[in-house]
């Protein structure tokens, strides 16, 4: 595949800045966004603006499954409370595997419109579930072999493609307390020893942060900027480890160049 300089669809390095950084997975889930990346950036060149919004879709429903997998490590008890709803496409019945997910596409088997409703456990407001819906119900209108190319000019496709950029900015605010949690829980955990085999800052951040929590960008930077005063209020004795911790914390996001 002819690979073209992505940054040139407007959008679509906002969008990847909401998704994993560098995810571990069963599936390789970098190699995935990399294709679907350049298969939008091509199709964009060539004025296939209909085929290009297609791979933004696909990147936006990566975002939702990765997200609510988020929701199910963060929030369990309510997680599982929130799926009992759940029902597969007719015929996957036994591939339904999302109350322990190991993946994020496991979330696939599920009908898209129906992923949206585990977001109220993060108190999306229903307008922007709804939204969620109607952004599926859009994509799977224009995949019908109408004879129409519903998209045919780049300012439609920029208007489209920045409401699946609101999309994902809603609900990465309501994830901003979840992840905040989260991040304390982690820290916590690391000043009381509890991550064996990880004596370093760095390589929790990188490793289990990044790689196994699936953090995107956007959400690493949450757990930077987030102060770590009320931790050291209750846990005087971990200061010393806190504020070491946010200090390689902050040296990562800048030697990765998510911050200056």
């Amino acid at each position: 595949m002819e690979e073209i300089e992505y940054t040139i669809v407007p959008h679509l390095q906002e969008i990847l800045n909401y998704l994993p950084i560098n995810p571990e997975d069963k599936e390789d889930v970098n190699d995935y966004i990399r294709n679907i990346t350049n298969l939008i950036a091509v199709n964009y060149k060539y004025e296939q603006y209909q085929f290009a919004y297609f791979g933004v879709h696909l990147l936006y429903m990566t975002y939702i499954y990765c997200t609510a997998w988020k929701i199910s490590q963060i929030e369990p008890e309510r997680y599982k409370d929130a799926i009992i709803f759940a029902r597969s496409y007719i015929g996957r019945e036994k591939d339904l595997q999302i109350e322990d997910a190991d993946s994020i596409f496991n979330y696939s088997i599920l009908p898209e419109k129906d992923i949206s409703k585990i977001f109220r456990i993060i108190d999306l407001d229903n307008s922007h579930v709804e939204n969620v819906c109607n952004l599926v119900a859009y994509r799977n209108d224009m995949a019908h072999a109408s004879g129409k190319i519903e998209l045919a000019n780049d300012e439609t496709f920029e208007i489209k493609t920045g409401s699946v950029l609101n999309s994902i900015a809603n609900i990465h605010q309501c994830m901003n307390k979840p992840i905040r949690k989260w991040f304390e829980g982690v820290l916590i955990s690391f000043c009381n020893n509890e991550f064996e085999g990880y004596s370093k800052p760095e390589d929790l951040i990188s490793e289990y942060m990044v790689q196994s929590f699936k953090l995107s960008a956007n959400e690493l930077l949450i757990c930077n900027n987030m102060s770590v005063s009320s931790l050291i209020t209750e846990h005087r004795g971990f200061e010393k480890k806190l504020k070491s911790f946010k200090k390689d914390l902050n040296i990562y996001c800048k030697n990765e160049g998510y911050i200056d």
